[in-house]
């Protein structure tokens, strides 16, 4: 396991598949807000077996910074290369962010602000009274909502968003959740917040504002059957004490 570095404060951790049209530009403007920031940084760009030039458009951006990191995995799905990038990440604290930056980065701060009160993971939700949604389709909107009613019925029913790409947590937390993460799909999120209710991790929802992108990556159909199948699954594990 790799050691926290105590003059790390933020690990950053992206998880990036086929998205060559626009990774130069989320690389750009994730340098642009962290050097701006007063406190030390290192980015983790985890390539998920893409079959485009994101892995080489996106080692043309990182050779000459040397708190970006590059890993070029074989393609197994979100949560396994989010799982890869907070295996290997530094920092006190380690925050996931999706490659199409549908949360402002200004948001991040929200975030470590409210780890800094003592919270062992802060989670970005997209459905509480504060939080505002644009752009996105009502079909979308209407399949989240139900697939959030089925993650309450069989999974976790304390949080209203499980699914939102914006989680932070304290090195201690990732480090005794990830390891044990066997979801490698979209529905790792819940597996993830399922692994922090067993060990009593303390989560926070924060509002925030999120932009929804035409191009994601998430295809209903197939992406929703194999994300009930890992849901099922996950439950399974729970009832027979898998994870210990």
């Amino acid at each position: 396991m790799v050691e926290e570095v105590k003059d790390i404060y933020l690990s950053l951790v992206i998880p990036a598949y086929n998205e060559e049209p626009r990774i130069k530009n989320t690389l750009e403007c994730v340098y642009e807000f962290l050097s701006t920031q007063d406190y030390s940084y290192e980015v983790v760009l985890c390539n998920d077996g893409s079959d485009d030039t994101t892995g080489s458009i996106a080692q043309s951006f990182l050779d000459k910074k040397p708190n970006f990191q590059l890993l070029n995995l074989p393609h197994r799905g979100k949560g396994a290369a989010v799982k890869e990038g907070m295996l290997v990440a530094r920092g006190q604290n380690i925050f996931m962010c999706d490659a199409d930056l549908a949360m402002s980065l200004d948001q991040i701060n929200l975030f470590l602000a409210e780890m800094s009160k003592g919270f062992d993971i802060a989670i970005g939700s997209r459905e509480l009274v504060e939080s505002r949604r644009f752009e996105e389709p009502r079909l979308r909107y209407f399949a989240g909502r139900v697939f959030n009613l089925f993650v309450k019925f069989i999974a976790i029913r304390k949080y209203r968003d499980t699914q939102c790409g914006f989680k932070c947590f304290s090195s201690k937390s990732a480090r005794k959740i990830f390891p044990l993460l066997k979801t490698s799909g979209w529905a790792f999120d819940v597996e993830v917040l399922l692994l922090a209710d067993r060990w009593g991790y303390s989560v926070s929802e924060i509002p925030i504002d999120w932009h929804h992108g035409s191009d994601s990556k998430v295809k209903f159909g197939s992406a929703v059957f194999q994300m009930v199948k890992d849901i099922f699954l996950m439950r399974i594990r729970f009832l027979f004490s898998i994870w210990n």
